[in-house]
């Protein structure tokens, strides 16, 4: 089941956020433990001016206490909870009265980026974009997936999206640019015989509204548009330095029923920058093809990338004033991995409306599975598994639960992410086997928390099926996997891991046993196993 959330979860990091429209080798993802905490704040007297951002977010343990130094200091709190917005002037002073306290978790500079979009024809033109997803015999579900949509506001004006609802707290209640609604409209558009005909038709969609394209914003679109309903999420924007408190959203948003759908970026021309939230876990990354199911000149390649799609001459519909391709019909065709992504999300929204009840990561699975290989046979940097695939997904075999999911960190289970600690995995008394799987990319690593009775020996034996997972255990006092672990075992492939800590205390005491996914280098993406904790 997803798990209980707070409100709105913890911490925050910042980035420059591009939407990804139009495009702009081979760089890999920089993975680390998603409970890494970064601190980079402003110089003394720094001011918010031409040297840097107007506005930094700081993040403090969740609670009242941080609430009024952050209030105090003139920050405004984030949907994340124990994240504040507070200007660049005073983060710094910020930062040191939650240090003060033991409150302090982590800082950076809230940037923003301008929008990036290319248009050409009439999407009257082609109805192409649609025909290689969708086998026309198909019927659309009675009840498909919400989709949210955090993105510039879509103009419900439009019959094509006039299903589109304004989620509350929007960052502005305009539409600033014709992104959103061409994004939109590329997912759910209306099967109205007029206009252009969305992958998912008349699918529900959520609209949050960008303004500044800054990390913050993102952030409380994102689990606005959970709490909301969405269970798709689609973010047609990126960046190439990571954003801790993105990271967070997009993790509580799954941990609360949402699967997320990220464009993989266009930046096959700059060398293949990683490109967030595209890389993170729990996120399917989507990159773009030509009209020849060729990856696009343009679409990021990299080992992030889980599915393609249409990304060329895609046919959306466009608020007429931003309808720029010389016919003023509120229709066009764009390009760009941020038009592949909706039609992503569509196939998602039609799945989950065809086959209710299952969980984001196995609708992700399904998804990942059932693709139509594109090239060198198996899974490749510049389209992932292949083409989506919606007819063989409908008919995919349900994958199994990967449970306690996210728990990609010791944060992510010690209550500091979410509203509370998880509840013991064991407790030190009869054995205990659990099921599940780690993956370099999209889970690259499980921890669970366990106790162990006083004057009492563990046993862990971390048996994988395929690949080949490495088995740590770290104190209860750890605050991140980068702590030095207790003991840890990585024997090669077809071997088990086993491990055994003795707790020598009076009393019994809380470890956190990590799975810890295979590197990239051994091409291995899918590493399922068995954990066994028993007294030992």
């Amino acid at each position: 089941m997803p798990r209980t959330t707070l409100s709105h979860p913890v911490a925050v990091v910042v980035l420059a956020l591009l939407l990804l429209a139009a495009p702009a080798g081979g760089a890999e993802p920089r993975w680390q433990a998603a409970d890494h905490v970064p601190h980079a704040l402003p110089a003394p007297g720094a001011h918010a001016a031409a040297a840097g951002p107007a506005r930094w977010i700081v993040g403090a343990r969740p609670g009242a206490a941080a609430d009024r130094i952050a209030g105090a200091h003139g920050a405004r709190p984030l949907r994340l909870a124990g994240a504040y917005s507070v200007p660049a002037a005073r983060a710094r002073a910020l930062a040191a009265a939650l240090r003060a306290r033991g409150l302090l978790r982590y800082s950076q500079a809230d940037t923003a980026v301008a929008r990036s979009s290319a248009y050409e024809g009439n999407g009257l033109e082609t109805g192409w974009a649609r025909g290689p997803v969708v086998a026309p015999d198909l019927v659309p579900p009675a009840t498909p997936g919400t989709i949210g949509i955090v993105d510039d506001v879509v103009d419900a004006s439009l019959p094509d999206v006039s299903q589109a609802r304004l989620l509350k707290g929007s960052a502005t209640t305009q539409v600033l640019d014709g992104h959103g609604t061409e994004v939109a409209s590329a997912a759910a558009a209306q099967l109205n015989g007029t206009g252009v005909v969305g992958i998912m038709p008349g699918a529900p969609l959520l609209s949050f509204g960008l303004k500044d394209l800054s990390c913050a914003e993102a952030v409380n679109g994102i689990l606005a548009a959970a709490e909301g309903g969405a269970r798709v999420l689609n973010l047609s924007f990126g960046a190439t330095e990571d954003c801790f408190a993105l990271q967070l959203a997009v993790a509580d948003a799954f941990a609360t029923n949402t699967l997320v759908v990220a464009a993989a970026g266009n930046e096959f021309g700059a060398g293949n920058p990683i490109v967030y939230p595209a890389a993170y876990p729990h996120v399917l990354s989507v990159a773009a093809l030509d009209m020849t199911l060729a990856a696009a000149s343009f679409s990021t390649a990299n080992a992030a990338v889980d599915l393609a799609a249409p990304g060329e001459s895609v046919p959306v519909a466009v608020p007429l004033a931003f309808d720029l391709d010389g016919t003023a019909d509120g229709i066009t065709r764009a390009d760009g991995t941020s038009f592949a992504a909706p039609i992503v999300s569509g196939v998602a929204s039609w799945l989950i409306g065809a086959r209710p009840g299952l969980e984001p990561g196995q609708y992700s699975d399904m998804l990942r599975r059932s693709a139509r290989d594109l090239g060198a046979p198996g899974w490749d940097k510049d389209t992932g598994f292949g083409l989506v695939n919606l007819a063989a997904a409908l008919q995919a075999p349900t994958p199994p639960v990967d449970p306690l999911e996210p728990n990609d960190g010791i944060s992510f289970v010690d209550g500091a992410v979410f509203s509370k600690p998880d509840k013991h995995l064991w407790d030190g008394g009869a054995a205990k086997t659990v099921t599940a799987a780690v993956d370099p990319v999209e889970d690259p690593v499980d921890v669970y928390r366990v106790r162990i009775k006083a004057h009492r020996q563990a046993k862990f034996t971390l048996t994988p099926s395929a690949g080949n997972a490495d088995l740590r255990v770290y104190p209860g006092k750890a605050k991140s996997l980068a702590a030095t672990p207790l003991a840890k075992s990585q024997r090669g492939t077809g071997h088990a891991d086993v491990v055994r800590v003795g707790n020598h205390a009076g009393r019994a005491a809380t470890y956190y046993v990590a799975i810890v996914a295979p590197s990239l280098a051994a091409r291995s993406f899918d590493a399922p196993y068995t954990l066994k904790l028993a007294r030992g």
